[in-house]
């Protein structure tokens, strides 16, 4: 029997695939079946090769992130090259066997709709996984995605062989792992790659931390229930979730203890800023990602540093040092609050408010008030440092002012004090070559 949807609950159909006998597949699909919303380019599976797709639609061009695609305005489109009902049952997995055309006829080979109603995540023939080890990384995703509930004998087939993993596409187990991490359930996930072993073949760095408060002589929190934790509260973005799992991987590595039962983990975030440049390149992070992720993980003990009794100038400080990363920095620092004291959660995140508001109350007073150097400033940079008029005169003079708003100068300094600042700056520059 042949089903239905109203049209106006999908998507519009590029126009230009029209004629190929397109459907939305997978997530693209299941939105309209009730799915969550994407977290990935909607895709397109039409029945057709690729060079009648591009014949159709010139503006197509390769997708970097998943080999096999292509990529325009937005939307992915696969070239199955045949009818679309053998091609979606050999994905093998019922959820991702779903297409829905433009006409709104639902193509069900597997039964994935009857699935995602009773919320059960399945694969009918294990055999499945050997033929795409992704899927050792792509079904706890979609377990993710979907709040779904592992069937038992699924669970067991991953975990007969999870070193298989190793044999998929990198590129592809990144996107896994990044929809996984940005899904409504990703703990769950989390738990389901580490009881099956395929955490600790695909990121060891991540599985080290399972258990590793049992090892310890003196008592601290479990490192690894507090990383799930941080990941649930962490704001759904690529990047936040990825700084959010590997925010604490360094500190398997750093543990020491001092007396009175103490724990600490020196300089973890500088080892797991170090570690993430292996995971990405083991991955292939986009570069953005990698920088932000490591960015993020090197820095996100800093902002709980502040005590509210920093002055001005120390918040101008670390509003320049933070820079671009700023707001993210403060979102993974509040996901990064985890006691189960509600006073200490509370007065937590309190501070972190606190500080973002101290940081937005000092960029409105700079940018009201512009800072001023002496007058006479510029006459003194030329007698008293030997610098010739010209355009690095300005140049020098905007110095002074940034160092204000740093606070590396007072509000309104006099001219030696200028004059020592620049002395110092000049010769932390070194010698200048004059050119001409």
């Amino acid at each position: 029997m042949t089903v239905r949807l109203p049209t106006a609950m999908l998507p519009e159909m590029p126009a230009p695939l029209r004629r190929l006998r397109p459907a939305w597949v997978g997530a693209a699909a299941r939105l309209a079946l009730g799915g969550t919303a994407l977290h990935q380019p909607p895709e397109i599976w039409v029945e057709a090769d690729a060079e009648a797709c591009h014949a159709a639609w010139p503006a197509l061009r390769p997708c970097l992130e998943l080999p096999g695609r292509l990529t325009a305005d937005g939307v992915r489109v696969r070239p199955v090259g045949g009818p679309l009902s053998p091609a979606l049952e050999a994905t093998g997995v019922p959820l991702d066997a779903l297409g829905v055309r433009a006409d709104g006829e639902v193509v069900d080979p597997l039964g994935g709709r009857a699935d995602l109603e009773r919320g059960l995540l399945r694969v009918p023939h294990p055999a499945t996984l050997s033929a795409r080890p992704e899927l050792f990384v792509q079904l706890p995703a979609l377990a993710s995605e979907l709040a779904l509930r592992p069937d038992p004998a699924l669970l067991s087939a991953l975990g007969a062989d999870p070193a298989a993993v190793l044999r998929a596409d990198r590129d592809v187990l990144r996107e896994a792992m990044t929809r996984l991490l940005v899904g409504r359930r990703p703990s769950g996930a989390l738990q389901v790659l580490a009881r099956t072993g395929v955490l600790s073949v695909l990121l060891p760095e991540v599985a080290a931390l399972i258990d590793f408060h049992k090892s310890s002589r003196h008592h601290h929190k479990d490192v690894w229930a507090h990383t799930c934790q941080v990941v649930m509260q962490a704001v759904p973005l690529p990047r936040i979730r990825w700084a959010a799992l590997l925010h604490d991987v360094g500190k398997t590595h750093t543990r020491s203890y001092a007396p009175g039962n103490k724990v600490h983990f020196l300089r973890h975030d500088e080892l797991g800023a170090f570690l993430v440049e292996g995971i990405a390149a083991r991955l292939r992070f986009p570069a953005a990602l990698t920088e932000s992720v490591q960015t993020l993980v090197l820095l996100h003990l800093r902002a709980n540093l502040f005590d509210g009794a920093w002055s001005d100038a120390a918040i101008r400080r670390f509003d320049l040092e933070m820079g671009p990363v700023l707001q993210d920095l403060l979102r993974l620092s509040r996901a990064d609050v985890t006691s189960k004291r509600p006073g200490r959660r509370r007065a937590a995140i309190y501070n972190l408010h606190t500080l973002q508001a101290r940081v937005r109350a000092v960029r409105v007073a700079d940018r009201a008030r512009l800072p001023v150097v002496p007058k006479g400033l510029g006459n003194a940079i030329i007698q008293d440092l030997g610098v010739p008029p010209g355009p690095r005169i300005g140049v020098l003079r905007s110095a002074c002012i940034e160092a204000v708003r740093a606070g590396h100068l007072p509000a309104e300094p006099d001219v030696a004090a200028c004059l020592t600042f620049l002395e110092a700056h000049l010769a932390a520059a070194g010698p200048r070559r004059e050119v001409g």
